[in-house]
């Protein structure tokens, strides 16, 4: 199947026409379209760009790394567009899925759960990125390539290990399965009873805390075992399915953070992750805590 793709505000935001070099890409936008690609579709980038844009165009795409078929410049700009094979973007996510069953409804289950997993490569990421991060890293409950969901979503792994060593950064995982391969066994809401205080440098909990049973130890445990200054960063759902490796005990809101974290710490930020359709019902949450002296 031949899949035409608008360029600004599907692939890149939106600009003024001189600053469109300086362009940033959508969310999702690169594991999309290679996505695509890989499903055998002959992917085309379509924009009302002049063709004098073209080398501009094409350096932008290799610099960010937008893999595609084709590029065609020049369409037809109107205030509306009526067409019988239009799919109407409102987010990769959302695209994808609507080309993934074309004439049936979408799944909102699987469809929340892709924008999770995609969020969630794009938040461990951002953490790497920091400069302020202190060593070692310790990620709780790490992805594992050969987990049921990446089977499904591939383009959404990502391996952190590698991302953070990659970084030059210490690290360190943990995980209560034994066979997921992980530095260290046990359980985190007794980690204060392998771990030294004070020891940690940065603690990545990322779509883990919902399913530990004792949430309550969760703040402990960061007060214990995070050196003073050190950062936890957290992400949890709340508008999803239940999900594995079960227990699956709890959803955490925005008051919920603010309630756990409200002793020892210094909310840095917190930030919802948008459920297409439903403003008020966000697919996670983001935090981030700082341990205070």
């Amino acid at each position: 199947m031949t899949i035409l793709v608008d360029m600004d505000g599907v692939i890149c935001t939106e600009e003024k026409t001189f600053e469109r070099s300086l362009a940033r890409p959508m969310p999702g936008a690169r594991e999309a379209m290679a996505q695509l690609r890989a499903q055998g579709h002959t992917v085309v980038i379509y924009s009302a760009r002049s063709w004098s844009e073209l080398r501009m165009t094409e350096q932008w795409l290799a610099d960010h790394d937008i893999p595609y078929d084709g590029i065609h410049l020049g369409k037809p700009v109107a205030e509306r567009l009526l067409d019988d094979r239009a799919v109407r973007f409102t987010g990769w996510d959302t695209a994808l899925a609507d080309l993934a069953r074309p004439g049936q409804a979408v799944d909102p289950d699987e469809l929340y759960l892709r924008i999770l997993r995609n969020e969630t490569k794009s938040f461990i990421r951002a953490i790497a990125d920091r400069a302020d991060l202190l060593e070692p890293v310790l990620e709780v409950g790490p992805m594992t390539r050969d987990s049921a969901v990446f089977q499904r979503m591939p383009e959404t792994f990502l391996d952190s290990r590698a991302l953070f060593q990659g970084k030059g950064l210490a690290y360190r995982s943990l995980d209560l399965d034994p066979d997921c391969g992980a530095d260290c066994t046990g359980d985190f809401a007794d980690a204060d009873t392998f771990l030294e205080p004070d020891s940690i440098g940065t603690a990545v909990l990322v779509s883990c805390i919902e399913h530990m049973p004792r949430l309550w130890e969760v703040p402990r445990i960061l007060r214990r075992i995070l050196k003073p200054g050190g950062l936890a960063f957290m992400l949890t759902p709340w508008n999803l399915r239940f999900h594995g490796p079960r227990p699956d005990c709890w959803r955490i809101s925005d008051d919920g953070y603010t309630a756990l974290f409200a002793d020892g710490f210094r909310i840095l930020s917190m930030e919802q992750i948008p459920c297409p359709g439903r403003p008020l019902s966000p697919v996670g949450i983001t935090c981030v805590v700082q341990r205070l002296a």
